[in-house]
């Protein structure tokens, strides 16, 4: 949705300094060619198609009805009465006007196709007029809603649309420091074990804070990593620290 605002944005934007009247003319230019576009290619081909099913639909229907009506006159023959009923007629009429009706739509669509060329000038001039006449009786006869409407239009197609941007949460950093036993201090490790060379001691009441990863040696001793105030970076033993 974004993508789209910003492409309406870029396209609007060299067209928001012509005048209003070309702007006008501009945007019912392409909304009746779009219009007149769907009438030449999408509607005459549904309409065609509409027209072979409903005249196959009105022949399988027809069909049993005019065999009945074949046989019922042939009973009345045989027995003297040669006069056909009115409802016969009506009925047979009814079925030839909507045949006549559907062959129309299907030789109409035929003759676009002769006449494709003459019918796509035609109407791209006649669109053409149609915005011409529309554009001036609007200029010349701006009525409330039209304003009211145009302007919201151009507000939001002026309107750059702002990059919104998201940042995620940082976790809250856990803080350790020693526990009330060890007034010696605590040794931080280069590795999470007993062996691991010192690399820091830290005293009674000093912070360090918790890079959220832990580790649990042969021994069974977990050991956390951690970083102290002047950025050095180990291990010390979760035994001897509690959180602050």
């Amino acid at each position: 949705m974004e993508s789209i605002l910003k492409q309406l944005f870029w396209i609007w934007s060299p067209i928001s300094a012509l005048p209003e009247w070309l702007r006008i003319f501009l945007v019912l230019f392409v909304l009746l060619q779009l219009v007149r576009l769907i009438l030449l290619y999408f509607v005459p081909p549904v309409l065609n198609l509409l027209a072979h099913l409903l005249k196959k639909m009105l022949y399988l229907m027809s069909y049993p009805i005019m065999a009945f009506i074949c046989t019922m006159q042939k009973r009345r023959r045989e027995t003297g009465e040669a006069g056909i009923p009115v409802w016969i007629e009506i009925i047979e009429g009814m079925f030839a006007l909507l045949d006549g009706f559907f062959n129309k739509i299907i030789q109409l669509f035929m003759k676009r196709k002769r006449n494709r060329t003459r019918l796509k000038r035609w109407t791209f001039y006649s669109a053409t007029t149609l915005v011409i006449l529309l554009t001036a009786a609007i200029i010349s006869n701006p009525n409330k809603w039209y304003t009211e409407k145009w302007k919201k239009a151009e507000a939001w197609l002026n309107q750059e649309p702002v990059p919104v941007q998201t940042t995620l949460a940082s976790p809250v950093q856990k803080e350790f420091i020693l526990n009330k036993q060890y007034k010696d201090g605590g040794n931080i490790r280069e590795a999470p074990t007993l062996t691991a060379p010192r690399l820091y001691t830290i005293t009674n009441g000093e912070i360090i804070h918790f890079l959220n990863e832990e580790q649990v040696d042969s021994k069974g001793i977990k050991w956390l990593k951690v970083e102290t105030a002047n950025g050095v970076k180990g291990w010390i033993s979760a035994l001897i620290v509690r959180e602050k």
